[in-house]
């Protein structure tokens, strides 16, 4: 059976919305034979953000050294079993039809990202102001737009060939923006493709960590982004590029 595996870090604090998630993904419809598969990883051991969680053997949880959001993200992946891999934040919720979508989108390219709409304080829904047009995406538009400071899609909507994260090292050891660091990356090495639908909720709060003066500090943001850039930039003049292949076994 085939499997698309959703990738969701959280820490003790910040899991208060883990039920909403979780039942956001048990509404999703998905193609006939697929299932999901939710892997969760806590940044850090307390194990507490588990008991949000109802019992469901589609869902792991894992808990380790603290490391940030992208250490705990690639913890998380190695315990996905499915070709393909989605990412959703603690505090969000997939609108429905967005793992079919993912899905049927990855048969053709090797990532993807998708239109989401936000979720402010007031209980507002407002739409993304900046969506690509939907299709395939040009070679290093998101590399521009972030050199540009003006992302127009929300990077924790990336879904992409499970191999394909693996070759690019998972999800880089930052202090945040590990979400954009992995989409400058694949669309480096890949052509991507935009969906236009909204597949996301993106919960705007105060809690959240984007929303706190001590991320936005001035040395720090700066060192993310040339991180960020640095790493596309430098895949880019290898000339290397993925294509979708025929898994390897994992005892190979």
């Amino acid at each position: 059976m085939p499997v698309i595996s959703v990738i969701t870090a959280v820490y003790h604090g910040g899991h208060h919305f883990l039920r909403e998630a979780y039942n956001s993904l048990v509404a999703q419809k998905l193609p006939n034979g697929w299932s999901w598969q939710w892997c969760i990883q806590e940044d850090g051991d307390t194990g507490l953000p588990a008991d949000e969680i109802p019992n469901d053997e589609r869902v792991s949880y894992g808990i380790g050294l603290g490391g940030r959001t992208g250490v705990a993200r690639t913890m998380a992946l190695a315990r996905a079993s499915g070709m393909y891999v989605r990412t959703l934040d603690a505090d969000d919720m997939l609108l429905p039809g967005a793992l079919t979508r993912d899905i049927e989108t990855l048969d053709s390219v090797p990532w993807c990202t998708s239109a989401c709409v936000d979720l402010l304080p007031s209980g507002k829904i407002v739409p993304g102001p900046y969506d690509p047009t939907p299709g395939l995406l040009d070679p290093g538009r998101f590399y521009r737009e972030h050199e540009a400071d003006r992302l127009s899609v929300q990077a924790v909507t990336f879904a992409a060939h499970t191999d394909l994260i693996w070759a690019l090292g998972g999800w880089p050891a930052l202090t945040g923006a590990e979400t954009d660091g992995l989409l400058l990356a694949a669309e480096a090495v890949a052509q991507g493709a935009f969906i236009g639908e909204p597949g996301l909720i993106y919960r705007k709060h105060a809690a959240q960590t984007t929303a706190s003066d001590r991320y936005w500090h001035a040395d720090e943001a700066k060192a993310r982004k040339d991180a960020v850039r640095h790493r596309a930039r430098a895949l880019r003049r290898t000339n290397w590029s993925w294509n979708p292949r025929q898994p390897v076994p994992a005892s190979a």
